[in-house]
């Protein structure tokens, strides 16, 4: 554990070259915080494993800022999200700027032949989600009895390398935003509960990355009309269910709310988070259930009404077919991981 704190430790210490700002420890993590003439925010980074780390940026500079994406070993694949803000990837060959959309993905390769950078633009509150694996060192550390998912991984990043000047950019992607969104309501929790819980996410993003390149590489790209507006607006819906999943939503009413047609915002609900609207009601309410079960002591009636539903049977029938474990269970499973930790 203390290895890997020393490693992210010293990823700050790179960065600080480039953002300057004061390392400070918070809890079991570093922090890069910037608080000076050169902008506000804070870097965290997180180092997992040998080879692989997690930055967050969450920043506004006062000046365009070039952050190189090098390692120490010859390859890395950096997988890039930008939640907000306005960020350019640039090559160092020739200088060729390419803008990184807000909620849009990207997955880039450097090394000795091909390298290139990140430019923070100045006065733009940047949110901006960096996973880096370093290959030859990750590969060597899962070389001797490597796990299935390692070896996966493994296989999937040796396809990659193989890609001469990799810049891939991705499209809208909602999930990894509903992930971002949950990151930082834990940034700061510093036990290990959380911690695994922090880290949880960040293989869920790298999971999502993969799948969305696998899926648009194979030339199946999920399109919409919507505009950025109506997406906005979507989006908004979507946080306030989320944050208040007890509230009686209903098409209808969120049509009203919106300005948008009910069969636009279907469409919009569709192709955001792949459920309907109610579905993803229902999703929200169990989400913020499995939340309650495992941080408060409210008993599962409790917890059916607070999150707005009204019948203890249906709650516990569709909680199973999302967690493969009835409610009850579920709690006290989770009470024994906590005592024993």
């Amino acid at each position: 554990m203390e290895k890997r704190r020393q490693r992210a430790h010293d990823e700050l210490d790179k960065l600080s070259f480039h953002i300057r700002g004061e390392i400070q420890k918070e809890g079991e993590n570093y922090t890069l915080n910037v608080g000076n003439e050169s902008g506000t925010g804070d870097v965290k980074c997180i180092n997992f494993d040998d080879g692989l780390f997690f930055v967050e940026f969450d920043l506004k500079l006062t000046e365009d800022t070039y952050l190189p994406l090098s390692s120490e070993n010859n390859q890395a694949i950096y997988f890039l999200y930008c939640f907000q803000g306005y960020s350019f990837y640039a090559t160092q060959h020739n200088n060729h700027f390419v803008k990184l959309n807000e909620l849009q993905t990207a997955i880039v390769k450097s090394g000795k032949d091909f390298a290139g950078g990140l430019v923070l633009k100045a006065n733009s509150n940047i949110k901006l989600y960096l996973l880096r694996i370093d290959t030859d060192t990750y590969f060597i550390k899962h070389s001797e009895n490597p796990t299935f998912i390692a070896q996966k991984l493994k296989s999937f990043l040796m396809d990659l390398r193989r890609k001469h000047n990799l810049v891939h950019l991705g499209q809208l992607n909602l999930e990894i935003a509903d992930y971002v969104k949950k990151m930082s309501k834990a940034r700061y929790v510093d036990t290990l509960s959380g911690l695994l819980y922090y880290e949880g996410l960040c293989i869920l993003i790298l999971a999502s990355h993969i799948e969305q390149y696998r899926t648009e590489t194979k030339g199946k790209v999920n399109s919409t009309k919507l505009i950025k507006r109506e997406i906005q607006k979507i989006m908004d819906l979507a946080n306030q269910i989320g944050e208040e999943p007890q509230i009686p939503y209903s098409v209808e009413s969120l049509s009203k709310k919106s300005g948008l047609a009910a069969a636009k915002l279907q469409e919009g609900f569709k192709f955001l988070y792949q459920r309907t609207v109610a579905d993803y009601v229902r999703n929200a309410r169990l989400e913020m259930a499995e939340k309650l079960l495992r941080e408060t002591d409210l008993n599962i009636s409790e917890i059916v009404y607070s999150v707005g539903l009204t019948s203890r049977s249906y709650f516990c029938k569709i909680f199973k077919q999302k967690f493969n474990c009835n409610p009850k269970s579920y709690k006290n499973k989770n009470n024994v991981l906590i005592a024993k930790l």
